[in-house]
Parts: structure tokens; sequence; C-alpha cells
């Protein structure tokens, strides 16, 4: 039982030196340090989504369709070709 007290005494005192060094900025670095988790979080899931729509799409094109699609891209017309006004 008195382990026990130390151990929660010796928290506490950290605790409070703790709060003593932060002060006002406490709330500002909590934020921050959950901020950047939560936003690397949310990237990744985004990164994952991205992949797996990717190779839904590329599944169900087939390997033929995935060539002919390149194909397209590479040899389709310039951005702002046969519009009035643009000059290429």
């Amino acid at each position: 039982m008195f382990l026990q007290y130390i151990i929660a005494m010796a928290i506490a005192v950290i605790a409070v030196v703790l709060a003593v060094i932060l002060g006002d900025y406490g709330p500002w670095y909590l934020s921050w340090l959950l901020g950047t988790g939560f936003m690397i979080l949310v990237a990744v899931s985004a990164g994952v989504l991205f992949e797996a729509q990717e190779d839904a799409a590329q599944e169900s094109a087939g390997p033929a369709d995935a060539a002919a699609d390149v194909t397209r891209v590479v040899a389709g017309p310039a951005p702002g070709a046969g519009k009035p006004g643009l000059a290429g």
C-alpha cells in the first residue's frame, strides 16, 4: 500500500512540474500532437482508399482496357484544343 502511495505521489509531482513548465502552452502542444496524428491517419486512410479504388478499376477494366486507356491519354488532344480564343 505504501509503495502505491509513493508511485502515485511521484506521478502527481511529475504532472505538477509539467503543468508549471508548460503553463499556457499545454493545450497548444496537446492539440498540435493530436492534430498531427489525426492528419497522418487521414492521409494514410485516403491513400489506402485510393489504392483500393485503383485496384478495383483495373480488375473491372481488364488488362487490354488498361493499355487502351494509357494510349488514349497519351494520344488524346491537347488541353484546350478546339476552343476559340486559345492559341496553341
